[in-house]
């Protein structure tokens, strides 16, 4: 099986080319290439054959996991926690109002 070296954004996950400077999904800037499983950090030319360190490539079709948009990660508030803050604050702008 040929292993062929896979560039993806270390902030968003998205795969990107070899030579890219900016992420398309994120817009962040790469500067340099970091190994995923030993952490070593270079140029992308160090990688045409995997990590020059350990060894590291992908398979030549990855199927890396898909990354969550932040707006999935944490569900919104029920509302009843909004109107527990609405009263507690307006019971502590009463206490304060009264003195």
């Amino acid at each position: 099986m040929m292993r062929t070296p896979h560039f993806y954004c270390e902030f968003c996950g998205v795969e990107v080319g070899k030579d890219a400077r900016v992420c398309p999904r994120c817009g962040r800037f790469f500067s340099s290439v970091k190994c995923p499983k030993c952490d070593y950090v270079g140029k992308s030319d160090d990688f045409t054959s995997g990590c020059p360190v350990c060894g590291y490539a992908e398979a030549a079709n990855p199927s890396p996991e898909p990354i969550k948009p932040l707006t999935q990660l944490a569900p919104p508030l029920p509302w009843w926690a909004f109107l527990v803050t609405a009263v507690i604050l307006a019971a502590l702008i009463a206490l304060l109002l009264a003195r």
